[in-house]
């Protein structure tokens, strides 16, 4: 008997702030593109999906094949034994951007991503603000020493009331990192809440 092939898989990050209308169409369309995702949002993401939206969190929940609690250190995620194709941030929020330069990992978000480059698999992180503060720079220098991270320009959008077409071409892009076909139209929400598991799981721009 053939060995059964194994599934195209991305692990999803998204933090609160500015940009999650980025992250919500990914998953409508990594869902449409038949990619296994494993969904983690980090305290406050939800209500940020809400108010930059209007999406149902639970809508959007759906639409990844699994689900992890943020709080779950233990989650399958977390190990570099679960074979994954990388991990995507969007939005990457600051906060999380410093945990992830510095290795001071507080929730999945982080330590799924601190895994992803240990592991030297493809980390992209789009970030939901652009860097403004001394320690965002220097954060940001932290990770242009990593090959495996990748950070879109941040003059390439504009997430705070990003329109439609923006959305897309920022979508495209992430997705041409791991060479998945564009898709055309969004994705319907197919997932259940039985599919949650909270028990198991560009180029880096510089100055």
């Amino acid at each position: 008997m053939g060995m059964t092939p194994s599934p195209f898989r991305l692990v999803i990050g998204m933090t609160e702030g500015p940009g999650t209308a980025f992250g919500v169409r990914l998953l409508e369309v990594l869902r449409q593109a038949d990619v296994e995702t494993h969904l983690v949002m980090a305290p406050g993401a939800e209500r940020s999906i809400r108010e930059e939206t209007g999406r149902d969190p639970v809508s959007v929940r759906t639409l990844a094949h699994r689900l992890y609690d943020s709080g779950n250190m233990a989650a399958r995620i977390s190990s570099g034994s679960f074979l994954t194709e990388g991990m995507i941030v969007a939005p990457c929020s600051m906060v999380a951007l410093a945990a992830i330069a510095t290795g001071m990992t507080s929730d999945l978000v982080h330590r799924a991503a601190d895994v992803t480059i240990k592991e030297g698999r493809p980390l992209v992180l789009l970030l939901g603000e652009v860097p403004s503060a001394p320690s965002h720079v220097e954060n940001l220098r932290r990770l242009s020493t990593i090959r495996s991270v990748i950070v879109p320009s941040a003059r390439a959008f504009s997430p705070a009331g990003a329109d439609a077409e923006m959305v897309e071409m920022t979508v495209r892009a992430l997705l041409d990192r791991f060479a998945i076909p564009p898709i055309g139209r969004p994705a319907e929400p197919t997932g259940t809440e039985d599919s949650v598991d909270v028990g198991s799981g560009f180029e880096l721009h510089r100055s």
